[in-house]
């Protein structure tokens, strides 16, 4: 499953964060199952993947298209994940403990360092900034 998670502007594959590029201009990106147009979103390179995120126009349905290099692989669904919906998705991977100490160090509350240490180490090999992260927490 791909992970867009909108508000550190990375897509999760695999549990691995990756940096894309955002598509400025209005460019046709494929159709939705529910008929719509979809338009290009963003695109990412991983080794000689190339994958196109596409949003649609009326349902707002978020999907991957995957290429290497020009042939077409296939199509995945994308979960967009919201600054609202960051904190939740990240308890999949971090202690609840973790999660208190991430967002006492960005409220400037009490929180232990030890498990802020162990949530830095787990966000570092997913390739997700600690310093992002408490930014939009605050």
């Amino acid at each position: 499953m791909i992970h867009l998670l909108e508000p550190i502007k990375k897509v999760m594959i695999e549990d691995v964060a990756h940096s894309y590029e955002e598509v400025k201009e209005k460019t046709f990106g494929g159709f939705c199952e529910c008929g719509a147009m979809m338009f290009q979103k963003l695109w990412l390179s991983i080794e000689n993947l190339k994958i196109l995120i596409s949003e649609c126009e009326k349902c707002w349905n978020n999907s991957a298209y995957l290429f290497n290099s020009t042939k077409f692989l296939r199509k995945e669904d994308v979960i967009v994940v919201e600054k609202s919906g960051i904190l939740e998705y990240l308890k999949n991977y971090l202690s609840d403990l973790e999660i208190e100490a991430i967002i006492g160090k960005a409220r400037s509350k009490p929180y232990k360092p030890s498990d802020l240490s162990r949530a830095k180490k787990k966000l570092d090999e997913m390739r997700i900034p600690l310093e992002g992260l408490l930014e939009i927490i605050k």
